[in-house]
């Protein structure tokens, strides 16, 4: 009980004392007064201290309490001063007041409480007032206004306390059997009303028989009227009266069962019975009404106790009918996960007969590795007072001993028939194995199985949070293969990834335990080492790659010498790295591996990236001036050596910078090749050449081949396609291929310039003698013509030593009847000297740059009158 409550009441009940203990004098009607106005004080200092949400019907409660009690120092005030006598006063006024400012409140907190109405509870309320009414009306109001004076007013007084009983007991048996909240505030308002019509009833009957005195024991229903009225505003519950009660479905209990037939069915009987009957016949209709009513409740309960049965064993029928048809398994346990019941859908879940479960620990099924996490969420859920369990996966021991992927969800219940947990589990093996496919596929690449690039970034951020100090105790390699475009695009998509699968798998031998191999796109990979001891590790790990994937390959039927670049990027000591920065830089490493040869390693630093982004703006310049035709072709004269006439030219190509000038093609051709620009390039050229050439009659034209043009099984149409445009008859084109092709795809290469070559072109290697050793391959392929490279002419009038190499080129090819061509010309003795050695036709600076069409016709002229001069 609060503090505030109990010092109200503890005041209240010792001046109550005090006003039993004085005899009849002023002092007693002050102490009667002051108790009288003692609950209306409180209401205020209940709804200031409490603060209620709807103080409405607490503020008519203490507007009706203090009409009381002012109705009350009206009534004893005067007898006190005046001596006079009790009868209708102005005091009376207040009194009635009271009653119906008291129903006001009572039906507004009935409004409050059941704002949706409860015809149930109004129907009973309504069955008990109508009831009380005839009572008061047969044995209270109909002999009090007989024995009332003439008067109007004793005739109001007379009718107006009983009715104001009648309308508060209404109202408060409609408060009492609606879903009210049970709280202290509300017994003790109840218990104070209850007080005070129980009071007042006494009070009529014993001033309708002349018997009421103040002072007596009646005085004591008022005295709990008012202290009750007090503590029940008082006390913090006071709130609750105001507030909604949650609907709940009506229930008959039997109390009140009884009560409502009791009034409904001998109300009426009896009140005719005391009327009519003689005063010594009256106990025996009594006691036999009493008798009868009694075995009519006991029958009328056994038969809702049947009625109830039969509802329930119904309720059962539809439930096990509903369980029997669905796939999840409805289970109840105890809170010591003991199973109470559970469907005979476990049959088809578990295997389980359901009484072979009943009284086990549901625990038992669950795999031992789940157990610990299954009761710590079970106990959390009733310790924190939670209503709901779950979601939980876990997995359950099917009959035959394996363990199948379940989830289950449920609630906490406590209730008469049920405490512990109502639970419903179904099977997800199937969706729990989806999931864990699409999350494999979200992190893996489909094709090799390697980590993607989305995982290894996210192992990188992680791995750089777990680094050691310094930094460089991890390592990320950016691994490419070298020509796999080519290899894809010749050899079939299906060859290209068998290549891709097979490097995955010879990556995954070159891991430690704690590194990991991803696939980036394309025939990019990538590694993420950690725990080295220092940055050297890094590059051993490089060159063991290196040399596994260079082991030669078979796939369907080909043999394949593969090859690649690898990046290394390791963290900066001196800042936090980032993991996209890490990748980029060994991505950047990998590109200067490739520039610096291929087949090779490099590590990233700082000067690369600028070198990388210019590279990045010539070949985005590169790709746009190939778009829009502003490469330009230009030609190099053949001069026959021995009199000097143009006897050909060979179509080299140019790019001319708006910005950077005249681009070298050392440096853009590396550029077209990389990006694949090299196809529509090399196209172009060809197209721009023989167009030309058909200009210029009788003249051959010698364009360059690269290896993926080689490789592009268009290349022969097209070839083909462009001699009939132009209208180059095909003896004139000779097209030049690099040696190293004859010796990185052989067979390939054979079949394509075998085709080729049945066009009617002819066909040279240039730089002969600079890469591989081919020449036992000269007899394989269909070669016309060989190329003296620069390198072994620029030593040729330097003595016999010097130009051993041209002579033997020279020989070479007039034991395998080819023609042969010198380039790299700068001086008239190297001319000389070549044409003292046999060679028959040379080209170079001591005869012509590249030039434009129009110049070389110039210059073509110019020899010509030479020649015939």
């Amino acid at each position: 009980m609060p503090v505030l409550v109990r010092a109200y009441a503890c005041v209240a009940v010792a001046l109550s004392a005090v006003y039993y203990l004085t005899p009849d004098s002023p002092l007693r009607s002050i102490l009667w007064t002051a108790v009288a106005s003692s609950p209306a004080v409180a209401v205020a200092v209940g709804v200031a201290r409490h603060r209620p949400a709807q103080p409405l019907p607490w503020v008519l409660i203490g507007t009706g309490l203090a009409s009381y009690a002012v109705g009350v120092a009206l009534y004893i005030w005067p007898q006190l001063v005046h001596n006079e006598p009790a009868g209708p006063s102005f005091a009376d006024v207040f009194f009635v007041a009271m009653y119906a400012l008291l129903a006001v409140a009572l039906a507004t907190l009935v409004r409050r409480q059941n704002p949706g109405g409860d015809r149930a509870a109004l129907l009973d309320a309504s069955i008990i007032t109508v009831g009380v009414a005839l009572l008061a009306w047969v044995f209270v109001i109909r002999p009090y206004l007989d024995g009332a004076g003439d008067s109007v007013l004793e005739q109001v007084a007379a009718v107006a306390y009983p009715l104001g009983d009648v309308l508060v007991l209404a109202v408060l048996v409609r408060l009492g059997s609606g879903r009210t909240a049970r709280s202290t505030s509300f017994r003790l308002l109840l218990a104070s009303v209850v007080a005070l019509l129980t009071t007042d009833g006494i009070f009529t009957w014993q001033s309708l028989h002349g018997e009421f005195r103040v002072g007596t024991w009646v005085d004591l229903g008022w005295l709990v009227f008012y202290i009750g009225a007090g503590c029940a505003a008082l006390h913090p519950d006071m709130r609750r009266l105001t507030e909604p009660v949650p609907a709940a479905p009506a229930r008959l209990t039997s109390g009140r069962f009884a009560v409502l037939l009791a009034v409904a069915a001998l109300l009426i009987p009896a009140v005719i019975t005391v009327r009519a009957t003689a005063v010594g016949e009256l106990p025996v209709f009594l006691a036999a009404s009493c008798v009868l009513f009694v075995l009519i409740l006991i029958r009328m309960a056994d038969l809702m106790a049947v009625l109830r049965e039969v509802q329930r064993q119904r309720a059962e029928g539809r439930f096990q009918r509903l369980t029997e048809q669905v796939t999840d398994v409805l289970s109840i346990c105890g809170r010591d996960a003991s199973v109470q019941y559970v469907t005979p859908s476990v049959r088809s879940l578990l295997g389980h007969h359901p009484d072979a479960l009943l009284g086990t620990s549901l625990l038992d099924l669950v795999h031992p590795d789940d157990r610990d996490r299954v009761t710590a969420l079970l106990g959390s859920a009733t310790s924190e007072g939670a209503d709901r369990v779950g979601p939980l996966e876990c997995r359950l021991r099917h009959a035959s001993g394996q363990y199948i992927m379940t989830e289950t969800v449920g609630r906490v219940v406590d209730d008469a028939d049920v405490s512990g947990y109502l639970m419903t589990t179904r099977d997800v093996t199937e969706r729990k194995a989806l999931e864990d496919q699409l999350t494999h596929r979200a992190f893996h690449d489909e094709l090799t199985g390697l980590a993607n690039r989305a995982l290894l970034a996210d192992r990188v951020h992680h791995a750089l949070e777990r680094r050691g100090n310094p930094y460089q105790h991890l390592a990320v390699l950016v691994v490419d293969l070298d020509d796999f475009k080519t290899i894809n695009d010749s050899l079939g998509r299906s060859v290209g990834d068998g290549m891709l699968r097979a490097t995955a798998d010879r990556l995954r031998t070159c891991l430690r335990s704690a590194d990991t191999a991803a696939r980036l796109g394309g025939d990019e990979f990538a590694m993420l080492l950690e725990h080295l001891d220092d940055a050297a590790e890094a590059a051993r790990v490089a060159e063991r790659v290196l040399a596994t994937l260079r082991q030669p390959l078979s796939i369907g039927g080909r043999e394949i010498q593969p090859q690649a670049s690898v990046g290394i990027a390791l963290p900066d000591p001196d800042r936090l790295p980032d993991a996209d920065e890490l990748l980029r830089n060994a991505d950047v490493a990998m590109h200067m591996a490739k520039r610096q040869g291929r087949n090779r390693f490099a590590y990233f630093a700082p000067s690369m990236h600028a070198g990388l982004v210019e590279k990045l703006d010539l070949a985005d310049d590169l790709r746009g001036a190939v778009e829009r035709h502003e490469l330009v072709v230009h030609y190099q004269p053949f001069i026959d050596l021995a009199d000097g006439a143009v006897v050909g030219a060979e179509a080299l190509v140019r790019w001319p910078h708006p910005t950077k000038g005249l681009i070298p093609p050392d440096r853009f051709i590396p550029l077209a090749e990389e990006s694949g620009l090299i196809l529509p390039l090399g196209y172009a050229v060809l197209d721009t050449a023989c167009r030309q050439a058909a200009a210029w009659p009788g003249l051959k034209i010698s364009v360059n081949l690269s290896p993926r043009q080689v490789q592009d099984p268009a290349v022969v149409l097209y070839v083909q396609q462009t001699l009939a445009r132009s209208g180059l008859p095909p003896h004139l084109l000779t097209l030049e291929i690099t040696e190293s092709l004859l010796h990185e795809d052989a067979e390939v290469a054979q079949h394509r310039l075998g085709e080729l070559k049945a066009l009617g072109v002819q066909l040279a290697v240039d730089d002969f003698g600079t890469g591989y050793s081919s020449l036992s391959r000269l007899h394989d392929f269909p070669i016309d013509v060989l190329k003296i490279p620069k390198p072994f002419v620029d030593g040729v009038a330097q003595g016999a030593e010097r130009s051993a190499l041209a002579r033997a080129i020279l020989d070479l090819a007039a034991a395998l009847g080819l023609e042969v061509v010198a380039e790299g010309i700068e001086h008239a003795a190297q001319a000389e000297e070549l044409r003292r050695l046999g060679c028959p036709v040379g080209q170079g600076f001591h005869f012509s740059r590249p030039v434009p069409a129009p110049d070389f016709e110039v210059f073509r002229a110019a020899s010509f009158l030479d020649g015939v001069s």
